[in-house]
């Protein structure tokens, strides 16, 4: 989050709209995720990524006008960055800012670029999680497991593995 936070900031004070952030945002939180599991990768991990992926979007947003409004304030309000950062004055600033004409035009086109940026990648990831999705077909269901017979434990499913980097995504 914070490295897509800093990413965003850098481009959007160039004056870009920063999609590809989103992009590198979604990719950072699949192979962050992949890492930490192991490379076992179901429904809970996709929705993980997500969130992950559109609360940095929404903090890198914030931060965006933040870090462009901290210095005029500062200097007008005649206090140091630090102590405008936590003055409530300032944030008030900001959400009046980010929620007002063009300003509001640019968020909604910010998440749009944004969620075409890590579309694809997300898409991919909630596809691996469906059953079936390693050989292309929907699993046949499995006998159901008959309460009277303590012998026979269910069988749990099998766990998904999340592409690896000679995979490839088209085919």
């Amino acid at each position: 989050m914070p490295l897509g936070i800093v990413a965003w900031d850098l481009l959007w004070n160039i004056g870009f709209v920063a999609s590809i952030v989103a992009f590198g945002v979604a990719w950072g939180a699949l192979r962050l995720y992949r890492i930490g599991s192991n490379g076992v990768f179901g429904r809970s991990g996709a929705i993980a990524v997500a969130v992950v992926t559109i609360a940095t979007l929404v903090l890198a947003f914030v931060s965006g006008y933040a870090v462009a409004l901290v210095a005029p304030f500062s200097k007008a309000a005649g206090t140091s960055i630090p102590e405008s950062l936590v003055d409530g004055r300032f944030w008030g600033i900001v959400v009046q800012a980010m929620t007002t004409g063009p300003a509001l035009i640019s968020l909604l086109l910010a998440a749009a670029f944004g969620a075409l940026g890590c579309f694809t990648l997300l898409r991919s990831a909630f596809r691996v999680t469906r059953p079936g999705a390693a050989s292309g077909q929907v699993a046949a269901p499995s006998a159901p497991h008959q309460p009277g017979d303590p012998g026979v434990p269910p069988v749990p499913p099998a766990p998904r593995r999340l592409m690896q980097d000679d995979d490839d995504p088209n085919g």
